[in-house]
């Protein structure tokens, strides 16, 4: 594997030197700083909201949230160590005033954490799930009714066309609504070479936090 693909191959789980760069490359490359902020602003964040990012990568939406919370706290999971720390280094006064919360680990973790999250998202990571509607069935039952989900992807395949971001997007705006979801909508951000789509979708008010995944 030549280096151009071994960098490549650490944007879906970065470690070691090459997933520094990586995360240094999401830090820096506009189109993925525009698309996390655009995410974070789509939530409507409030001071007090509790929030989970699946996937915080290198940090940069954590730091947007944290920039609007006052009483609130933000909570980020990834799979990778290298992100964990790069993003605990970018916020490093919200580690110290108790705003921040980092776990290494992936979807599994949710089973053991305490539910009634106001607002919870993911900025291209759900294209990974292996079984997606399970995955968005697991989200709902942590958040609280009424809660906001926001589901971010922009194609970063070869040669990608607004066409491809359309077709993901209303797959995952289906999967969500037969996962229960209600208020299902789809924006769009304009960025140079392929839109990014983000898939919102609220928990009915009406459900417990601790609603059991079926």
């Amino acid at each position: 594997m030549n280096l151009r693909k071994q960098i490549v191959a650490q944007f879906r789980e970065p470690h070691g030197l090459l997933g520094e760069l990586a995360g240094w490359v999401m830090s820096n490359r506009a189109s993925n700083v525009q698309r996390n902020r655009w995410t974070v602003d789509l939530l409507n964040v409030q001071p007090n909201d509790r929030i989970l990012e699946i996937g915080c990568g290198p940090g940069i939406a954590a730091e947007a949230c944290l920039q609007r919370l006052k009483t609130g706290k933000y909570t980020g999971i990834d799979h990778s160590p290298v992100m964990l720390q790069q993003t605990a280094r970018r916020n490093a006064q919200g580690a110290q005033n108790g705003r921040l919360e980092l776990h290494c680990g992936n979807l599994a973790l949710l089973d053991s954490m305490a539910g009634g999250f106001d607002k919870v998202f993911s900025v291209n990571v759900a294209q990974f799930f292996d079984d997606k509607s399970q995955a968005f069935k697991s989200i709902k039952r942590i958040m609280r009714g009424g809660g906001l989900l926001a589901t971010t992807h922009q194609p970063r395949n070869s040669n990608p066309t607004r066409r491809d971001a359309v077709q993901a997007a209303n797959l995952f705006a289906d999967t969500l609504a037969d996962a229960g979801f209600a208020d299902v909508e789809i924006k769009e951000l304009m960025l140079k070479d392929v839109p990014a789509m983000c898939v919102l979708a609220t928990k009915p008010i009406n459900e417990s936090t601790e609603e059991k995944t079926k």
